[in-house]
């Protein structure tokens, strides 16, 4: 935009200054540099164009990956936000045990009560997500699930994609009768791991679920006892996290205590 186009202006002292206008009258000129805000008396002024030079400083990109250099153009060229990368410093920040802040979604269905993420419908003809605002490749999260009266489904969405009209796509460890400790990819491939944890569920009672994603490999344990152990180079490498209520009957799941761990830097 133009208030974002340099000027370049040479003063009858012999200084030559390049800045934004900020502001101008009959008798001055407000022109912001990278170092000031200088107010110029029209007087005073020789030379006034636009400059061919930006106001951003020299060599922005050399520090920069390939990778980085594409993240941050397709993060200035995307319509919304985007997530955030997941790192060793802000992966605490998945959960705050007060709100839903970090997470988008139906506030109406979804919600938080005594540090825990409550989903409760009367019922949906579609599912239903919530989705993390950080992006994980290699991580390890766990947390521990409460399907009350063993009802309905849910899942959690891993390294998956948030698709328009508030759809996910991507890996999903699944929770309900006859799907417990299941690998399923939604708006994909479909079930990926159909042997069932349920052996290891306590039906309606809390239960501890572990998701590790290393490479090409997806691990999922329920109660310490291992679900999956998948190899998948096809799958996916990065993506973000969600939490699933499955269209049909009314039902309610809880989660708490999540805690993410990244393995590496996602690249």
């Amino acid at each position: 935009g133009k208030d974002y186009l340099a000027t370049l202006v040479q003063t009858t002292d012999g200084r030559v200054l390049t800045g934004l206008v900020r502001g101008e009258d009959e008798n001055s000129l407000t022109l912001v540099t990278a170092t000031e805000t200088l107010v110029l008396p029209h007087d005073e002024i020789e030379v006034r164009q636009p400059s061919a030079q930006s106001m951003m400083p020299d060599d922005l990109f050399k520090p920069l990956s390939e990778h980085e250099v594409r993240s941050l153009v397709a993060y200035l060229a995307s319509p919304q936000q985007v997530p955030m990368l997941a790192t060793v410093e802000n992966a605490s920040s998945l959960f705050n045990g007060r709100d839903l802040e970090g997470w988008e979604g139906n506030f109406e269905l979804w919600s938080v009560e005594g540090g825990e993420i409550v989903g409760r419908t009367s019922g949906l003809d579609h599912n239903e997500f919530l989705v993390s605002r950080l992006l994980v490749g290699d991580f390890e999260l766990t947390l521990e699930v409460l399907l009350v009266d063993n009802q309905g489904n849910s899942g959690i969405q891993f390294r998956s994609e948030a698709l328009p009209g508030g759809e996910v796509r991507g890996y999903q460890a699944d929770i309900g009768a006859g799907w417990w400790g299941k690998l399923y990819e939604e708006h994909g491939r479909g079930l990926l791991w159909q042997n069932s944890g349920e052996p290891y569920v306590q039906p309606a009672q809390w239960n501890r679920y572990r998701i590790r994603a290393e490479g090409s490999r997806i691990r999922t344990w329920i109660n310490d006892q291992l679900c999956v152990d998948l190899d998948d180079p096809q799958g996916a490498r990065r993506g973000i996290i969600a939490l699933q209520l499955h269209a049909g009957e009314a039902m309610e799941v809880r989660f708490r205590d999540l805690r993410l761990r990244v393995l590496t830097s996602a690249r």
